[in-house]
């Protein structure tokens, strides 16, 4: 099987060389991306006997930061290997994990591939959620080196499609470990070929990334620091995508000529969006202040005013001070396999949550949400409008539902350490029998 692979490798790259060439020359990140994984210094010295786990993108990356710190603590002195597919996956590994080896994913060809197995040596290979490489399970499979699919889910489409080619399923019959999120990912893998025995479901990571830390001291210092008393409701919308901001600015404006007291705070997706959803707030009548200017001194935060977060990094924080958020990225149609930010974040804090229909990333969390009455999804503006003014008009109502959001979500962690119970037993055992098979190869 894995001289078929190599093979439709080679020819779908060549069938996407001019569009690899002309993006390669207009993307120079790009083409340092393509070179680190063809590059063999850019997997760096020999390692004996390494963990080696892989993600994709940074939401695939963060998953592992619970699991690479529990691998630390329990078996100390292991090496650990971390991989990323997107460049965005490769960043979020190496600030997370600038202590370990971080690289680029291999491209998807036995040569290349088996040379980082051996450059790696690894006594056991992670990958997680749909991460499925045939020729990387079958190669490290090949040397006798146990592979697990953690958080492991497939879509029913993504199923369909495996069932009709075949091309998968070889792979995944040599899987060690398939630890599903749930009972219907779970038989979609024991559909493709996966042992009975080697299936397991074991819940959703993403729940264990969510901090169980009381947020009242953070809510107080950060309520303190932008003037705000603690009988205003602060409404926020994160990582907000165009056309998000426009929707939650007339909510805003609405339910402010409706006489209702409350104050804005705006994270966009990608900072450099502020100014433009800065004009949507005052197409809607709302004055913003942006918090670099706060910072520099430059500006003050008058009562009326929406704070736009100009920076990465501190959603987390605002949603501890606030009350009721819209997590962005759901309510307008981004892609098939688009859709969502974290729901849990806001969960976490007693914050109630609010959400639009399109959450592809976070289907299993909004299911959960929505089955226990703990959060709410709009598909409009107009049903955004309705469902703050409802929280506004009864405050105690937003707070039930943020302690739902939050017991939920507590009583849903822990299948990082289920996880790593499953695998503990690969990272410590004997390797003579895979030395053998690593020499003979």
């Amino acid at each position: 099987m894995i001289v078929l692979y190599d093979l439709l490798f080679l020819l779908l790259f060549l069938g996407l060389l001019p569009m690899w060439l002309a993006a390669l020359l207009l993307r120079p990140n790009l083409r340092s991306a393509v070179l680190a994984r063809l590059r063999s210094p850019g997997l760096g010295p020999p390692l004996d006997r390494s963990v080696w786990l892989h993600g994709s993108s940074a939401g695939e990356v963060d998953l592992l930061r619970p699991l690479v710190a529990t691998i630390e603590r329990e078996h100390p002195g292991v090496p650990i290997v971390v991989s990323a597919f997107a460049i965005s996956g490769y960043a979020a590994a190496l600030k997370a994990f600038s202590r370990h080896r971080v690289v680029f994913l291999p491209p998807e060809f036995s040569p290349l591939i088996r040379r980082a197995l051996k450059r790696f040596r690894p006594r056991l290979l992670l990958l997680v959620e749909s991460e499925l490489w045939p020729n990387l399970i079958l190669s490290a499979a090949g040397r006798g080196v146990p592979v697990c699919l953690l958080n492991a889910k497939m879509s029913e489409k993504s199923y369909r499609l495996h069932r009709r080619l075949g091309l998968v399923s070889p792979a995944l019959c040599k899987l060690t470990l398939v630890a599903a999120q749930t009972d219907e990912h779970a038989a979609r893998f024991r559909g493709l070929g996966v042992p009975d025995s080697a299936i397991h479901v074991t819940g959703n990571m993403k729940y264990d990334l969510a901090s169980a830390d009381d947020p009242a001291a953070l809510r107080t210092a950060l309520r303190h620091r932008y003037r705000i008393d603690d009988a205003t409701a602060v409404i926020i919308g994160g990582s907000l995508h165009a056309g998000e901001d426009a929707a939650l600015a007339w909510a805003a404006g609405s339910l402010a000529a409706d006489g209702h007291r409350f104050r804005l705070v705006i994270v966009p997706r990608y900072p450099a969006e502020a100014e433009r959803m800065r004009a949507a707030l005052a197409n809607c009548g709302i004055d913003s202040v942006r918090k670099s200017a706060l910072d520099d001194g430059s500006a003050r935060l008058p009562a009326d005013a929406a704070l736009v977060v100009d920076s990465m990094g501190e959603l987390k924080q605002f949603y501890a001070m606030s009350d009721i958020a819209f997590v962005g990225g759901s309510l307008l149609y981004r892609g098939s396999n688009k859709g969502g930010h974290n729901l849990m974040e806001p969960g976490i804090l007693g914050v109630a949550v609010l959400f639009g229909p399109h959450n592809f990333s976070f289907k299993e969390t909004v299911h959960d949400l929505l089955e226990d009455s703990a959060g709410i999804m709009v598909r409009d503006r107009e049903e955004l409008y309705r469902a703050l003014g409802s929280l506004l008009a009864e405050p105690g109502s937003a707070r039930a539902l943020g302690d739902r959001a939050r017991q939920l979500i507590l009583a849903r962690r822990g299948a990082t350490d289920r996880n790593h119970a499953l695998i503990a037993g690969s990272i410590d055992q004997p390797f003579a029998r895979r030395e053998r098979l690593r020499r003979s190869a």
